[in-house]
């Protein structure tokens, strides 16, 4: 749609959008006044089957127009979420480096053409930097990337902090990738409407990333609305979050050798991401309900997998209030009170 495929663009953006035609202009402008230049972007939206009579497709539509050689428009005619939106984005990318954005946000104006430059230079796989989270007229960093260093990895050990989820997250948006990596690792989102489901793109990525920047600077304006997918869904949608990691452990566990070589490491981030921290929501998120069932199929998943987990020395990474959360594998809850109650302990 408008897009000259023999030419290579520096980056590719891609948007997923649902019934957001209120804020499509504020995310395009952002994407329009970026210092690199809107020649040097490939503008990917991806109209999720919006459902607020064509008004989403009709401004996708407009901006289309608008700059044809820089904005291609993909109109699904089933609604399939978020992840399977980006995965599409992908398969039309043509773009040295991907970033993904969600089209109620911003970038800012300048980081488009920091995050090429600072990825030409250190020839980096990943930068990874900051939101800048923004509910009404309060603001806050995320503190994601607290340094401003690239990273060199040529050893198991230099692997290990970026699998562990000590400087690193596994959120999509606040990361530049470099789409060889992306092709080379083979990683999608989940191809279903599931909710939790950067991680299963983004954690393999740091298994074959060998060069990664930590940008200590808010590229991505970050906007909390009530009336949000996201937000309203988190509590809802809780176990969406173990299906993605189990998900993730079964793509890991399909790599052979690599998943060999870090096992211990990956246990620990499994037992963590996918029991104790969907625990955590539990305990936290006032609509989040954790069946009893689910619970002990979690718990059953967990010592099938990995049932020398107390031995591992590197249960000396989590913290103390998870390790008391992963105690609880061993305990049988004879009811969904008993398990409340311990819920409650947590928070």
């Amino acid at each position: 749609m408008g897009l000259c495929e023999e030419i290579m663009k520096k980056i590719s953006i891609i948007i997923p959008c649902y019934n957001i035609a209120d804020y499509l202009e504020r995310c395009w402008q952002s994407l329009y006044q970026q210092t690199i230049g809107i020649d040097s972007l490939e503008c990917i939206f991806v109209n999720d089957a919006s459902t607020d009579d064509g008004k989403t497709l009709t401004k996708l539509e407009e901006i289309e127009r608008e700059c044809p050689d820089s904005v291609l428009v993909i109109n699904l005619s089933a609604n399939q979420g978020p992840g399977s939106a980006r995965n599409i984005g992908i398969e039309y990318a043509n773009g040295k480096y991907i970033q993904f954005l969600d089209a109620d946000d911003e970038l800012k104006n300048d980081a488009c053409m920091k995050l090429y430059e600072l990825a030409e230079t250190n020839v980096a796989d990943i930068i990874q930097f900051n939101h800048l989270y923004i509910l009404g007229e309060q603001t806050k960093s995320s503190e994601n990337s607290k340094e401003n260093q690239l990273y060199i990895i040529s050893s198991r050990e230099e692997r290990i902090p970026f699998l562990n989820a000590t400087i690193v997250s596994y959120g999509c948006t606040n990361k530049f990738y470099r789409a060889e990596l992306i092709r080379k690792a083979q990683v999608a989102f989940p191809n279903e409407n599931i909710r939790y489901e950067e991680p299963l793109f983004v954690y393999p990525l740091f298994l074959m990333a060998n060069r990664v920047y930590l940008l200590n600077d808010e590229l991505y304006l970050y906007y909390f609305r009530a009336d949000s997918m996201v937000t309203s869904l988190l509590g809802k949608r809780l176990l969406d979050h173990p299906r993605v990691q189990l998900m993730l452990l079964e793509f890991l566990m399909s790599k052979g050798k690599i998943y060999d070589e870090f096992k211990d490491v990956i246990e620990i981030y499994f037992l963590w991401s996918f029991y104790c921290e969907t625990l955590s929501f539990a305990a936290n998120y006032e609509d989040a309900i954790l069946p009893i069932d689910f619970f002990r199929y979690m718990q059953e998943i967990c010592r099938k997998f990995f049932p020398g987990w107390k031995e591992s020395g590197l249960i000396e990474m989590l913290s103390d209030t998870d390790k008391k959360v992963l105690s609880s594998l061993e305990i049988v809850f004879k009811d969904q009170m008993e398990l409340e109650k311990f819920l409650l302990s947590i928070r």
